[in-house]
């Protein structure tokens, strides 16, 4: 291990902050790819179990 003095930061990259034009566009691309699709369709399922309503939930989300 090197000893500290030997480390030095070369540049810093600071993170975008969340302006509400970029919050609009990233909602914007969104509905655009989903189309009229909701990501869950709606009404009541019935599952047989908690694992088989979660590989539902993620198939119809993966769609």
């Amino acid at each position: 291990m090197q000893p500290k003095e030997y480390m030095r930061v070369v540049g810093r990259r600071a993170e975008p902050s969340p302006t509400l034009e970029n919050v609009r566009a990233l909602q914007g691309l969104l509905r655009d790819l989903r189309g009229k699709n909701p990501f869950l369709p709606k009404g009541v399922y019935r599952f047989k179990s908690h694992d088989e309503a979660d590989a539902w939930e993620m198939k119809m989300l993966t769609r």
